[in-house]
Protein backbone atom coordinates (compact mmCIF):
# COMPACT_ATOMS: atom_id res chain seq x y z
CA UNK A 1 0.00 0.00 0.00
CA UNK A 2 2.65 2.32 0.77
CA UNK A 3 4.49 1.74 -2.57
CA UNK A 4 1.32 2.16 -4.17
CA UNK A 5 0.39 5.92 -2.45
CA UNK A 6 4.31 6.37 -3.21
CA UNK A 7 3.91 5.62 -6.74
CA UNK A 8 0.70 7.35 -7.31
CA UNK A 9 3.12 10.63 -5.72
CA UNK A 10 5.61 9.92 -7.76
CA UNK A 11 3.42 10.21 -11.01
CA UNK A 12 1.95 13.31 -9.85
CA UNK A 13 5.20 14.92 -9.67
CA UNK A 14 6.52 14.17 -12.72
CA UNK A 15 3.17 15.17 -14.83
CA UNK A 16 3.49 18.30 -13.31
CA UNK A 17 6.84 19.20 -13.42
CA UNK A 18 7.00 18.05 -16.99
CA UNK A 19 3.51 19.27 -18.33
CA UNK A 20 1.79 21.52 -16.00
CA UNK A 21 4.14 23.89 -14.62
CA UNK A 22 6.13 24.57 -18.13
CA UNK A 23 3.05 25.81 -19.47
CA UNK A 24 1.52 27.47 -16.44
CA UNK A 25 5.41 29.61 -16.70
CA UNK A 26 4.61 30.63 -20.26
CA UNK A 27 1.30 31.34 -19.56
CA UNK A 28 2.22 33.47 -16.81
CA UNK A 29 4.92 35.05 -18.40
CA UNK A 30 2.28 36.22 -21.09
CA UNK A 31 -0.37 37.58 -18.53
CA UNK A 32 2.64 39.67 -16.37
CA UNK A 33 2.91 41.37 -19.60
CA UNK A 34 -0.56 42.01 -19.87
CA UNK A 35 -1.87 39.51 -22.64
CA UNK A 36 -5.49 38.84 -21.97
CA UNK A 37 -6.80 35.17 -22.46
CA UNK A 38 -8.65 32.44 -21.36
CA UNK A 39 -8.23 30.81 -17.87
CA UNK A 40 -5.19 28.16 -17.39
CA UNK A 41 -6.67 24.78 -17.38
CA UNK A 42 -4.37 21.80 -16.34
CA UNK A 43 -4.77 18.93 -19.13
CA UNK A 44 -7.49 20.46 -21.13
CA UNK A 45 -7.49 23.61 -21.45
CA UNK A 46 -10.03 25.50 -23.99
CA UNK A 47 -9.80 22.05 -25.74
CA UNK A 48 -13.59 21.37 -24.25
CA UNK A 49 -15.05 24.64 -25.84
CA UNK A 50 -12.96 23.84 -29.26
CA UNK A 51 -14.76 20.33 -29.64
CA UNK A 52 -18.09 21.62 -28.78
CA UNK A 53 -17.90 24.46 -31.00
CA UNK A 54 -16.72 21.73 -33.92
CA UNK A 55 -19.63 19.95 -33.13
CA UNK A 56 -21.89 22.65 -34.50
CA UNK A 57 -19.73 23.66 -37.18
CA UNK A 58 -18.01 26.93 -35.53
CA UNK A 59 -14.94 25.78 -34.39
CA UNK A 60 -12.90 28.38 -36.79
CA UNK A 61 -15.91 31.29 -35.75
CA UNK A 62 -14.65 30.26 -31.80
CA UNK A 63 -11.27 31.73 -32.40
CA UNK A 64 -12.68 34.52 -34.09
CA UNK A 65 -14.78 35.01 -31.25
CA UNK A 66 -11.90 35.14 -28.53
CA UNK A 67 -10.64 37.46 -30.68
CA UNK A 68 -13.76 39.76 -30.56
CA UNK A 69 -13.16 39.04 -26.52
CA UNK A 70 -9.70 39.49 -26.09
CA UNK A 71 -8.07 41.31 -29.34
CA UNK A 72 -5.64 39.86 -31.71
CA UNK A 73 -3.38 38.85 -29.37
CA UNK A 74 -4.22 36.62 -26.81
CA UNK A 75 -3.70 33.06 -24.56
CA UNK A 76 -6.04 29.68 -25.22
CA UNK A 77 -4.92 25.97 -24.16
CA UNK A 78 -5.12 23.62 -27.03
CA UNK A 79 -5.51 20.32 -24.41
CA UNK A 80 -2.47 20.88 -21.91
CA UNK A 81 -0.43 23.28 -24.33
CA UNK A 82 -0.11 26.87 -23.61
CA UNK A 83 -0.59 28.57 -26.72
CA UNK A 84 -0.57 32.13 -27.70
CA UNK A 85 -2.34 33.52 -30.56
CA UNK A 86 -1.21 35.98 -32.88
CA UNK A 87 -2.96 37.85 -35.69
CA UNK A 88 -1.55 41.05 -35.34
CA UNK A 89 0.01 42.25 -38.31
CA UNK A 90 2.94 44.48 -37.15
CA UNK A 91 4.26 41.78 -34.90
CA UNK A 92 4.07 39.10 -37.34
CA UNK A 93 6.30 41.05 -39.56
CA UNK A 94 8.89 40.07 -36.68
CA UNK A 95 8.17 36.77 -35.98
CA UNK A 96 7.98 35.90 -39.38
CA UNK A 97 11.01 37.96 -40.85
CA UNK A 98 14.02 36.52 -41.96
CA UNK A 99 16.77 38.53 -39.27
CA UNK A 100 14.68 36.83 -36.52
CA UNK A 101 14.68 33.47 -37.99
CA UNK A 102 16.71 32.27 -35.55
CA UNK A 103 14.71 32.69 -32.98
CA UNK A 104 11.76 30.59 -34.01
CA UNK A 105 11.59 27.15 -35.37
CA UNK A 106 8.76 24.70 -36.19
CA UNK A 107 7.07 22.91 -33.23
CA UNK A 108 8.65 19.47 -32.36
CA UNK A 109 5.35 17.98 -32.08
CA UNK A 110 4.64 18.67 -36.26
CA UNK A 111 7.93 15.87 -36.70
CA UNK A 112 6.27 13.73 -34.79
CA UNK A 113 2.63 14.24 -37.04
CA UNK A 114 4.72 13.82 -40.25
CA UNK A 115 7.16 11.45 -39.65
CA UNK A 116 5.06 8.26 -40.43
CA UNK A 117 5.38 10.01 -43.86
CA UNK A 118 7.98 11.72 -44.56
CA UNK A 119 10.57 11.02 -42.28
CA UNK A 120 12.84 13.63 -40.95
CA UNK A 121 15.14 15.04 -43.41
CA UNK A 122 13.35 17.50 -45.31
CA UNK A 123 11.98 21.51 -45.83
CA UNK A 124 8.88 20.64 -43.81
CA UNK A 125 10.46 19.76 -40.63
CA UNK A 126 14.51 20.24 -41.06
CA UNK A 127 16.02 22.85 -39.05
CA UNK A 128 18.94 25.09 -39.30
CA UNK A 129 21.77 24.49 -41.65
CA UNK A 130 20.26 21.42 -43.15
CA UNK A 131 17.12 23.50 -43.99
CA UNK A 132 18.99 26.32 -45.74
CA UNK A 133 20.98 23.99 -47.54
CA UNK A 134 18.06 22.03 -48.95
CA UNK A 135 16.32 25.49 -49.53
CA UNK A 136 18.77 26.91 -51.66
CA UNK A 137 18.87 23.35 -53.49
CA UNK A 138 15.24 23.08 -54.22
CA UNK A 139 14.58 26.87 -54.69
CA UNK A 140 15.52 26.70 -58.59
CA UNK A 141 13.31 23.66 -59.11
CA UNK A 142 10.15 25.96 -58.13
CA UNK A 143 11.26 28.91 -59.97
CA UNK A 144 8.02 29.38 -62.73
CA UNK A 145 11.23 28.53 -65.79
CA UNK A 146 11.31 25.06 -64.39
CA UNK A 147 7.45 24.93 -63.84
CA UNK A 148 6.03 25.97 -67.08
CA UNK A 149 6.46 22.56 -68.58
CA UNK A 150 4.18 21.01 -66.18
CA UNK A 151 1.27 22.94 -67.25
CA UNK A 152 0.75 19.69 -70.15
CA UNK A 153 0.61 17.63 -66.92
CA UNK A 154 -1.88 19.14 -64.95
CA UNK A 155 -4.33 20.17 -68.29
CA UNK A 156 -4.20 16.34 -68.93
CA UNK A 157 -5.16 14.99 -65.64
CA UNK A 158 -7.92 18.05 -65.41
CA UNK A 159 -8.59 16.62 -69.06
CA UNK A 160 -9.02 12.89 -67.70
CA UNK A 161 -11.24 14.42 -64.09
CA UNK A 162 -13.29 16.29 -66.32
CA UNK A 163 -14.57 13.41 -67.95
CA UNK A 164 -14.44 11.39 -64.86
CA UNK A 165 -16.25 13.64 -62.91
CA UNK A 166 -19.17 13.82 -65.18
CA UNK A 167 -19.65 10.20 -65.73
CA UNK A 168 -19.57 9.51 -62.13
CA UNK A 169 -22.14 12.69 -61.92
CA UNK A 170 -24.82 11.29 -64.43
CA UNK A 171 -24.26 7.51 -62.91
CA UNK A 172 -24.60 8.91 -59.11
CA UNK A 173 -26.66 12.09 -59.52
CA UNK A 174 -24.02 13.59 -57.70
CA UNK A 175 -20.59 13.83 -56.36
CA UNK A 176 -18.24 15.17 -53.70
CA UNK A 177 -16.09 18.03 -54.75
CA UNK A 178 -13.68 17.57 -52.39
CA UNK A 179 -13.05 14.37 -53.05
CA UNK A 180 -12.42 14.52 -56.63
CA UNK A 181 -10.87 17.11 -56.22
CA UNK A 182 -7.94 16.11 -53.89
CA UNK A 183 -8.03 12.93 -55.82
CA UNK A 184 -7.46 14.98 -58.93
CA UNK A 185 -4.58 17.19 -57.29
CA UNK A 186 -2.85 13.92 -55.90
CA UNK A 187 -3.04 12.44 -59.55
CA UNK A 188 -1.19 15.87 -61.10
CA UNK A 189 1.58 16.12 -57.94
CA UNK A 190 2.35 12.08 -57.94
CA UNK A 191 3.25 12.56 -61.94
CA UNK A 192 4.92 15.65 -61.42
CA UNK A 193 7.07 14.39 -58.78
CA UNK A 194 7.92 10.36 -59.60
CA UNK A 195 6.08 10.81 -63.71
CA UNK A 196 3.66 8.19 -62.84
CA UNK A 197 0.84 8.03 -65.06
CA UNK A 198 -1.91 6.20 -62.78
CA UNK A 199 -3.66 4.83 -66.29
CA UNK A 200 -0.95 3.16 -67.32
CA UNK A 201 0.60 1.97 -63.73
CA UNK A 202 -2.80 0.02 -60.86
CA UNK A 203 0.38 -0.47 -58.77
CA UNK A 204 1.38 2.94 -58.56
CA UNK A 205 -2.38 4.37 -58.02
CA UNK A 206 -2.79 1.35 -55.43
CA UNK A 207 0.24 2.98 -53.50
CA UNK A 208 -0.46 7.21 -54.19
CA UNK A 209 -4.29 6.78 -53.93
CA UNK A 210 -4.96 4.12 -51.84
CA UNK A 211 -2.44 3.40 -49.26
CA UNK A 212 -1.02 6.90 -49.05
CA UNK A 213 -4.70 8.38 -48.30
CA UNK A 214 -5.20 5.42 -45.86
CA UNK A 215 -1.56 6.46 -44.20
CA UNK A 216 -3.10 10.29 -44.09
CA UNK A 217 -6.55 9.47 -42.60
CA UNK A 218 -4.89 7.22 -39.45
CA UNK A 219 -2.34 10.42 -39.13
CA UNK A 220 -4.85 12.52 -38.85
CA UNK A 221 -7.26 10.65 -36.59
CA UNK A 222 -4.09 10.37 -34.30
CA UNK A 223 -3.56 13.93 -34.57
CA UNK A 224 -6.71 15.19 -33.87
CA UNK A 225 -6.70 13.19 -30.58
CA UNK A 226 -3.12 14.67 -29.52
CA UNK A 227 -1.73 11.35 -29.67
CA UNK A 228 0.57 12.19 -32.28
CA UNK A 229 1.33 15.41 -30.34
CA UNK A 230 3.12 13.44 -27.30
CA UNK A 231 6.13 11.86 -27.72
CA UNK A 232 5.62 8.51 -25.95
CA UNK A 233 1.90 8.46 -26.71
CA UNK A 234 3.12 8.28 -30.38
CA UNK A 235 5.32 5.05 -30.29
CA UNK A 236 3.02 2.89 -28.66
CA UNK A 237 1.41 0.48 -30.98
CA UNK A 238 -1.79 1.17 -30.65
CA UNK A 239 -4.98 3.70 -32.47
CA UNK A 240 -3.67 2.94 -35.63
CA UNK A 241 0.26 3.27 -35.60
CA UNK A 242 0.49 -0.46 -36.78
CA UNK A 243 -1.13 -0.05 -40.08
CA UNK A 244 -0.03 3.48 -40.44
CA UNK A 245 3.40 1.99 -40.43
CA UNK A 246 3.23 -0.56 -42.86
CA UNK A 247 1.31 1.89 -45.04
CA UNK A 248 4.12 4.10 -44.85
CA UNK A 249 6.63 1.26 -45.89
CA UNK A 250 4.71 0.74 -48.54
CA UNK A 251 4.58 4.15 -49.86
CA UNK A 252 8.19 4.49 -48.97
CA UNK A 253 9.54 1.44 -51.06
CA UNK A 254 7.43 2.55 -53.74
CA UNK A 255 9.44 5.89 -53.74
CA UNK A 256 12.85 4.19 -53.90
CA UNK A 257 12.01 2.60 -56.38
CA UNK A 258 11.22 5.05 -58.93
CA UNK A 259 14.03 6.57 -57.85
CA UNK A 260 16.20 3.83 -58.68
CA UNK A 261 14.70 3.10 -62.17
CA UNK A 262 15.05 7.09 -62.81
CA UNK A 263 18.49 7.30 -62.10
CA UNK A 264 19.07 4.37 -64.46
CA UNK A 265 16.83 5.43 -67.39
CA UNK A 266 13.71 3.35 -67.01
CA UNK A 267 11.41 5.63 -66.42
CA UNK A 268 11.23 9.38 -67.89
CA UNK A 269 9.01 12.51 -67.28
CA UNK A 270 5.90 12.95 -68.52
CA UNK A 271 6.04 17.06 -69.12
CA UNK A 272 8.33 18.01 -72.04
CA UNK A 273 10.94 19.58 -69.82
CA UNK A 274 12.23 18.28 -66.39
CA UNK A 275 9.74 16.83 -63.21
CA UNK A 276 10.22 17.42 -60.04
CA UNK A 277 11.99 14.19 -59.62
CA UNK A 278 14.51 15.29 -62.51
CA UNK A 279 15.33 18.25 -60.71
CA UNK A 280 15.84 16.81 -57.21
CA UNK A 281 18.23 14.36 -58.90
CA UNK A 282 20.40 17.05 -60.50
CA UNK A 283 20.45 19.69 -57.83
CA UNK A 284 23.37 20.53 -55.84
CA UNK A 285 24.63 22.55 -52.77
CA UNK A 286 27.68 24.95 -53.23
CA UNK A 287 30.31 22.43 -52.65
CA UNK A 288 28.69 20.82 -55.68
CA UNK A 289 27.76 17.84 -53.52
CA UNK A 290 23.76 16.29 -54.72
CA UNK A 291 20.64 14.93 -52.01
CA UNK A 292 20.89 11.35 -51.04
CA UNK A 293 18.76 8.80 -52.06
CA UNK A 294 16.97 9.60 -48.76
CA UNK A 295 16.62 12.86 -48.66
CA UNK A 296 15.14 12.79 -52.17
CA UNK A 297 12.66 10.60 -51.30
CA UNK A 298 11.69 12.37 -48.30
CA UNK A 299 11.69 15.88 -50.38
CA UNK A 300 9.58 14.18 -53.11
CA UNK A 301 6.72 13.19 -50.88
CA UNK A 302 6.98 15.99 -48.97
CA UNK A 303 5.65 17.90 -51.58
CA UNK A 304 2.81 15.62 -51.89
CA UNK A 305 2.02 15.26 -48.81
CA UNK A 306 1.96 19.29 -48.23
CA UNK A 307 1.02 20.15 -52.13
CA UNK A 308 -1.85 17.76 -52.85
CA UNK A 309 -4.22 18.67 -50.42
CA UNK A 310 -3.86 22.25 -49.79
CA UNK A 311 -4.31 22.88 -53.41
CA UNK A 312 -7.41 20.34 -53.66
CA UNK A 313 -9.21 21.91 -50.96
CA UNK A 314 -8.30 25.29 -52.23
CA UNK A 315 -10.41 24.47 -55.26
CA UNK A 316 -12.95 22.67 -53.60
CA UNK A 317 -13.93 26.14 -51.92
CA UNK A 318 -13.31 28.11 -55.14
CA UNK A 319 -15.39 26.19 -56.97
CA UNK A 320 -18.22 26.49 -54.57
CA UNK A 321 -17.87 30.14 -53.96
CA UNK A 322 -18.25 30.08 -57.94
CA UNK A 323 -21.21 28.20 -57.58
CA UNK A 324 -22.84 30.79 -55.29
CA UNK A 325 -21.57 34.31 -56.98
CA UNK A 326 -23.05 34.37 -59.77
CA UNK A 327 -21.24 37.35 -61.11
CA UNK A 328 -17.49 35.92 -60.42
CA UNK A 329 -18.60 32.87 -62.25
CA UNK A 330 -19.63 35.03 -65.25
CA UNK A 331 -16.99 37.07 -65.50
CA UNK A 332 -14.69 33.82 -65.09
CA UNK A 333 -16.33 31.93 -68.13
CA UNK A 334 -16.19 35.33 -70.50
CA UNK A 335 -12.41 35.65 -69.69
CA UNK A 336 -11.52 31.66 -70.12
CA UNK A 337 -14.11 31.43 -73.49
CA UNK A 338 -11.77 34.61 -74.83
CA UNK A 339 -8.77 33.63 -73.42
CA UNK A 340 -9.06 29.91 -74.47
CA UNK A 341 -10.87 30.63 -77.91
CA UNK A 342 -12.82 27.46 -79.21
CA UNK A 343 -11.92 25.03 -75.70
CA UNK A 344 -8.55 25.21 -76.32
CA UNK A 345 -6.46 23.61 -72.81
CA UNK A 346 -4.70 26.17 -71.32
CA UNK A 347 -0.96 26.41 -71.98
CA UNK A 348 1.87 28.23 -69.64
CA UNK A 349 1.41 31.58 -72.31
CA UNK A 350 -2.33 31.85 -71.42
CA UNK A 351 -1.48 32.12 -67.49
CA UNK A 352 -0.79 35.60 -67.14
CA UNK A 353 -4.25 36.70 -69.03
CA UNK A 354 -6.65 34.88 -66.65
CA UNK A 355 -6.12 37.41 -63.92
CA UNK A 356 -9.97 37.01 -63.05
CA UNK A 357 -9.14 33.44 -62.42
CA UNK A 358 -5.68 34.51 -60.30
CA UNK A 359 -8.19 36.52 -58.10
CA UNK A 360 -11.29 34.60 -57.48
CA UNK A 361 -8.44 32.23 -56.70
CA UNK A 362 -6.60 34.80 -54.29
CA UNK A 363 -9.81 35.80 -52.65
CA UNK A 364 -10.61 31.98 -51.81
CA UNK A 365 -7.55 31.77 -49.91
CA UNK A 366 -8.42 34.76 -48.23
CA UNK A 367 -11.77 33.70 -46.61
CA UNK A 368 -10.64 29.96 -46.64
CA UNK A 369 -6.83 29.66 -46.45
CA UNK A 370 -5.80 25.87 -46.55
CA UNK A 371 -3.96 26.25 -43.75
CA UNK A 372 -6.08 28.57 -41.35
CA UNK A 373 -3.31 28.37 -38.81
CA UNK A 374 0.28 27.59 -38.64
CA UNK A 375 2.94 27.58 -35.10
CA UNK A 376 5.98 28.91 -34.90
CA UNK A 377 8.44 27.92 -31.28
CA UNK A 378 10.39 30.37 -29.82
CA UNK A 379 14.03 29.14 -29.20
CA UNK A 380 15.92 32.29 -28.23
CA UNK A 381 13.62 34.86 -26.29
CA UNK A 382 13.68 38.63 -27.71
CA UNK A 383 11.29 41.11 -28.19
CA UNK A 384 8.72 41.59 -31.05
CA UNK A 385 6.85 45.36 -31.67
CA UNK A 386 9.91 47.13 -31.59
CA UNK A 387 8.16 49.41 -34.25
CA UNK A 388 4.76 48.95 -33.47
CA UNK A 389 2.58 52.06 -31.79
CA UNK A 390 0.60 49.19 -30.01
CA UNK A 391 2.57 47.40 -27.93
CA UNK A 392 5.80 44.95 -27.43
CA UNK A 393 5.59 41.77 -26.64
CA UNK A 394 8.88 39.78 -24.75
CA UNK A 395 8.44 36.28 -26.57
CA UNK A 396 10.44 33.48 -23.49
CA UNK A 397 11.72 30.35 -24.67
CA UNK A 398 9.32 27.43 -25.51
CA UNK A 399 6.50 29.64 -26.30
CA UNK A 400 4.47 28.34 -28.87
CA UNK A 401 2.54 31.16 -31.28
CA UNK A 402 -0.09 30.19 -33.70
CA UNK A 403 -0.55 32.33 -36.52
CA UNK A 404 -4.19 32.05 -37.33
CA UNK A 405 -5.09 33.24 -40.94
CA UNK A 406 -8.80 32.29 -40.69
CA UNK A 407 -9.02 35.19 -37.93
CA UNK A 408 -6.45 37.65 -39.46
CA UNK A 409 -7.69 37.02 -43.01
CA UNK A 410 -10.93 38.45 -41.47
CA UNK A 411 -10.05 41.49 -39.33
CA UNK A 412 -12.44 44.69 -40.42
CA UNK A 413 -9.74 47.56 -40.32
CA UNK A 414 -7.28 45.18 -42.77
CA UNK A 415 -10.27 43.55 -45.22
CA UNK A 416 -12.96 46.16 -45.96
CA UNK A 417 -16.48 44.13 -45.74
CA UNK A 418 -14.16 40.83 -44.60
CA UNK A 419 -16.81 38.31 -45.01
CA UNK A 420 -18.00 38.83 -48.60
CA UNK A 421 -16.35 37.37 -51.36
CA UNK A 422 -15.07 40.05 -53.64
CA UNK A 423 -12.94 38.50 -56.02
CA UNK A 424 -12.20 42.41 -57.13
CA UNK A 425 -9.98 43.38 -54.40
CA UNK A 426 -6.96 41.49 -56.11
CA UNK A 427 -7.90 42.81 -60.33
CA UNK A 428 -4.51 43.52 -60.86
CA UNK A 429 -3.67 47.24 -62.89
CA UNK A 430 -4.56 47.12 -66.42
CA UNK A 431 -1.83 49.39 -67.56
CA UNK A 432 1.30 48.33 -64.59
CA UNK A 433 -0.46 44.29 -64.39
CA UNK A 434 0.29 44.67 -60.59
CA UNK A 435 -2.24 43.21 -58.10
CA UNK A 436 -3.32 45.93 -55.91
CA UNK A 437 -1.47 47.30 -52.50
CA UNK A 438 -2.55 45.81 -49.17
CA UNK A 439 -3.46 47.22 -46.43
CA UNK A 440 0.25 45.47 -44.23
CA UNK A 441 2.32 43.13 -46.43
CA UNK A 442 1.29 40.65 -43.31
CA UNK A 443 -2.31 41.14 -43.52
CA UNK A 444 -2.04 38.22 -45.73
CA UNK A 445 -0.13 34.86 -45.08
CA UNK A 446 -2.01 31.39 -47.19
CA UNK A 447 1.48 30.68 -47.88
CA UNK A 448 3.29 32.09 -44.50
CA UNK A 449 6.24 34.04 -45.16
CA UNK A 450 9.73 34.51 -44.55
CA UNK A 451 12.80 32.24 -44.55
CA UNK A 452 9.97 28.99 -44.18
CA UNK A 453 7.34 30.57 -46.18
CA UNK A 454 5.83 27.83 -48.31
CA UNK A 455 8.35 26.46 -51.57
CA UNK A 456 5.55 25.22 -53.67
CA UNK A 457 3.16 28.36 -54.13
CA UNK A 458 4.21 29.11 -57.38
CA UNK A 459 3.40 25.55 -58.18
CA UNK A 460 0.27 25.70 -56.51
CA UNK A 461 -0.92 28.83 -58.01
CA UNK A 462 -0.23 27.91 -61.66
CA UNK A 463 -2.26 24.21 -61.30
CA UNK A 464 -5.09 25.65 -59.30
CA UNK A 465 -5.56 28.88 -62.12
CA UNK A 466 -5.23 25.70 -64.50
CA UNK A 467 -7.77 23.53 -63.02
CA UNK A 468 -10.01 26.62 -62.69
CA UNK A 469 -10.30 27.51 -65.91
CA UNK A 470 -11.08 24.09 -67.15
CA UNK A 471 -13.10 23.00 -64.86
CA UNK A 472 -15.06 26.56 -65.87
CA UNK A 473 -14.59 26.25 -69.19
CA UNK A 474 -16.42 22.62 -69.28
CA UNK A 475 -18.37 22.20 -66.72
CA UNK A 476 -21.93 23.38 -64.88
CA UNK A 477 -21.92 23.04 -61.68
CA UNK A 478 -25.44 22.35 -59.60
CA UNK A 479 -25.28 22.74 -55.53
CA UNK A 480 -27.32 19.84 -54.16
CA UNK A 481 -29.88 21.73 -51.65
CA UNK A 482 -30.50 21.20 -47.87
CA UNK A 483 -26.50 21.32 -47.30
CA UNK A 484 -25.07 22.98 -44.51
CA UNK A 485 -21.75 24.18 -45.65
CA UNK A 486 -19.62 25.18 -42.92
CA UNK A 487 -15.79 25.19 -42.96
CA UNK A 488 -13.78 22.98 -40.04
CA UNK A 489 -10.13 21.65 -39.43
CA UNK A 490 -9.49 18.06 -40.43
CA UNK A 491 -5.68 17.25 -39.71
CA UNK A 492 -4.24 20.36 -40.27
CA UNK A 493 -6.31 21.49 -43.10
CA UNK A 494 -9.20 22.75 -43.25
CA UNK A 495 -12.36 21.01 -45.21
CA UNK A 496 -15.85 21.31 -45.38
CA UNK A 497 -17.70 19.67 -42.40
CA UNK A 498 -19.98 17.07 -44.32
CA UNK A 499 -18.18 17.66 -48.12
CA UNK A 500 -19.40 20.22 -50.60
CA UNK A 501 -22.31 17.68 -52.91
CA UNK A 502 -22.87 18.72 -56.46
CA UNK A 503 -24.29 17.73 -59.52
CA UNK A 504 -21.77 17.88 -62.89
CA UNK A 505 -23.02 18.51 -66.50
CA UNK A 506 -21.23 19.30 -69.34
CA UNK A 507 -20.99 22.75 -70.55
CA UNK A 508 -22.94 23.40 -73.40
Amino acid sequence: MIYAVGFVFILIGIIYFKLIRPQKQVYDAFRAQGIPGEPFIPFVGQLPDIIRANKIGKGLDYFIELAQKHGYCYLFGFGPLTRILLAEPELLSDVLSRENGINYRKPPDLTNIVKPFIGTHNLLVSEGKEHDRARKMLNPAFHFVNLRSMVSIMSDETAKAIHSLLLVSSSKGQIDLEIELNSLTLSIIASSAFGIDFEVSSYAKEIMCQTFQEVKEIVEYRTLRMINQIKFLAELPFWGKTIADKGAKQVSDFVDQAITDRRKGKTNSLCAGQDILDLLLSATDDQGEPFTDQQIKEEALTFVLAGHETTGNLMTWAVYMLIIHNDALQACRKEVDFVLSDGIAPTFEHMNELQIIEAVLYETLRLYPPAPFFVRQCVKEHTIGNNSDKFQLHVPVDAMIVIHNYVLHRREDYWPNPLKFDYTRWIRDPVTGLKPKMTHPYAFLPFASGPRNCIGQNFALLEAKVMLAMLVQRCNFELIPGQQIVPEMKGVTMKAKNGILVRVQKRD
